[in-house]
C-alpha cells in the first residue's frame, strides 16, 4: 500500500526504514522516513524528540519474520509502548553518531514489523519530501583538473573513504564513511587530520549512495568543519531516511545550494532487467562520473567514478555490482595502461563476478576497503576471482594504513 493511503488508515503507526537486517545474529537496524515518524516513536516511549540526537534504532535478539533491507515497515504504537513497559531499552546511546536506541526485543511476543509500505514517486512525493534539491548546474560540476594524479583508499575499517589527489593535494573526496558500530571517539580517530588537511585544498565531496558506512564520518564533523573542508557536494537526490536528510541539509548549508549538485537516478525502462550505468560527464575527462538507474537496492543505483591518466586508471564503484562495472565502465578504459580497482562493497556481495578487462589494459591492483565485520567480508570467492583476473590484492585492514595508488 502507498504511504498516503496507509497513513489515512493507520495514522498512529510508525513507519521505519530498514537499514540492515542480520538474521544470523538477530539484529535489526532501522531509521525513520522523516521527523514526523520519529516524533511518533518518541511519543510512544514518552520521551521528547531531539533532532540533535542520533535517530537510528538497533534491535537485538530479534526472532521475528524475515524482513527486507531498504524497505519501509509499520510498527504499532502498542509494540513500542511494550518495550518501555518491559524495560527493554538497553541504552539511550549518546556514544554514537548513528544509533540513538539499543533495544532488546527478546520478550516481544507480537510481530514487530507489520505491513510494508511503498512510496509513489508521482503521488507521495507531495506528502513526503524525500527528494533533496540543490541549485548546482550538473553540467558545471568542477571535474576538470590537471597534474600528477593519485588515489588514496583510506583505512577506515568497514567503511568507504577515498581521496583523489592532483599534485599531492586532495581535490575530490569520494565517500567519507566509518563502521556502523564506531563510537564517536572512533569516528574522530578515523577523521584524523582531515579537518586540517582539507581546508588547504577544499575538495569536492561526492557521495556514492546514502548508506551509513559511506557517510558516517561526515556526521562526526561540525558544521564549521564541513564548511571549511568542502567546496561542493555531489550526491543522489533521493534520500531514504531521517539521518541522511539531516546530514544532507547540513552539507547543503555548509557549501551553499549553488554548490550542491543533486543527481536524479536515470529512468529504468525495463522492470526486473539490468541496472545500467552511463557517464554523466565527458569520458575524455580525467575524472568521469557515472550515474546509475533507479532501483530499490541503493548499492546498484548510486554514483561511480573513474580516474585515469595516460599510464593508469582506477574505478571507484561504491557498492555497485561487477556486471555494471564490466558492461558499462570498462569499455571506456581500452587503452594501453595499468588498470586498478577499488573492490566494490568491501569485497562482499556484488553480484556474479565478471570482469571483462579491455584488451589493451593491464590489470594491476585491486584494493579492498574493509575492517572487522560480521558479514565475512571480503568473500573468498571474489578474492579468488580477482586473483584469477590478474589483480594483486591489497586490503586496508592487513595493510593497517591508507593505500595510495599512483596513476
Amino acid at each position: 500500500m502507498y504511504y498516503y493511503y496507509y497513513k489515512r488508515l493507520f495514522a498512529d503507526s510508525v513507519l521505519v526504514y530498514i537499514e540492515e537486517f542480520n538474521k544470523q545474529d538477530g539484529t535489526v537496524l532501522f531509521d525513520f522516513i522523516d521527523s514526523n515518524e520519529y516524533r511518533l516513536f518518541n511519543e510512544s516511549l514518552n520521551v521528547n524528540t531531539d533532532l540533535n540526537k542520533p535517530s537510528m534504532v538497533l534491535l537485538k535478539n530479534y526472532k521475528g519474520r524475515t524482513i527486507q533491507d531498504n524497505t519501509i515497515y509499520a510498527i504499532r504504537p502498542a509494540t513500542i509502548q511494550s518495550w518501555r513497559e518491559q524495560n527493554a531499552i538497553i541504552s539511550d546511546n549518546l556514544n554514537s553518531f548513528l544509533i540513538g536506541y539499543n533495544i532488546d526485543v527478546a520478550k516481544t511476543k507480537e510481530p514487530i514489523f507489520n505491513e510494508s509500505v511503498s512510496l509513489s514517486d508521482f503521488f507521495d512525493a507531495f506528502y513526503l519530501n524525500y527528494y533533496m534539491t540543490g541549485n548546482g548546474d550538473k553540467s558545471k560540476i568542477p571535474f576538470h583538473k590537471k597534474g600528477k594524479v593519485s588515489v588514496t583508499i583510506r583505512n577506515v575499517g568497514q567503511g568507504n573513504w577515498n581521496e583523489i589527489n592532483f599534485n599531492d593535494k586532495v581535490k575530490f573526496v569520494y565517500d567519507a564513511g566509518a563502521p556502523m558500530n564506531a563510537s564517536r571517539a572512533d569516528v574522530a580517530t578515523i577523521i584524523g587530520n582531515r579537518n586540517t588537511l582539507y581546508p588547504t585544498s577544499k575538495p569536492v565531496l561526492i557521495l556514492s549512495h546514502w548508506d551509513k558506512d559511506h557517510y558516517h564520518s561526515l556526521i562526526g564533523m561540525t558544521d564549521t568543519e564541513l564548511q571549511n573542508n568542502f567546496s561542493a557536494f555531489v550526491c543522489r537526490d533521493r534520500v531514504p531516511n531521517l539521518t541522511s536528510r539531516i546530514i544532507f541539509g547540513r552539507l547543503r548549508n555548509a557549501v551553499g545550494s549553488a554548490n550542491t549538485y543533486t543527481i536524479s537516478a536515470n529512468t529504468r525502462l525495463i522492470r526486473g532487467g539490468p541496472t545500467f550505468f552511463s557517464p554523466l560527464t565527458p569520458i575524455c575527462n580525467q575524472v568521469v562520473l557515472y550515474n546509475s538507474q533507479q532501483h530499490k537496492n541503493r548499492n546498484i543505483s548510486g554514483l561511480a567514478l573513474t580516474v585515469k591518466t595516460k599510464s593508469g586508471s582506477i574505478i571507484l564503484p561504491g557498492d555497485a555490482h561487477y556486471d555494471q562495472i564490466s558492461r558499462d565502465i570498462l569499455p571506456h578504459l581500452n587503452y594501453k595502461h595499468k588498470h586498478n580497482l577499488v573492490v566494490p562493497h568491501h569485497g562482499g556481495k556484488a553480484g556474479t563476478y565478471q570482469y571483462n578487462t579491455p584488451a589493451l589494459a593491464m590489470v594491476n591492483m585491486a584494493v579492498i576497503s574493509v575492517g572487522a565485520n560480521r558479514y565475512g567480508h571480503p568473500f573468498a570467492n571474489y578474492i579468488a576471482s580477482l586473483s584469477t583476473s590478474g589483480f594483486t590484492i591489497h586490503q586496508t585492514n592487513t595493510a593497517a594504513t591508507d593505500i595510495t595508488v599512483t596513476l
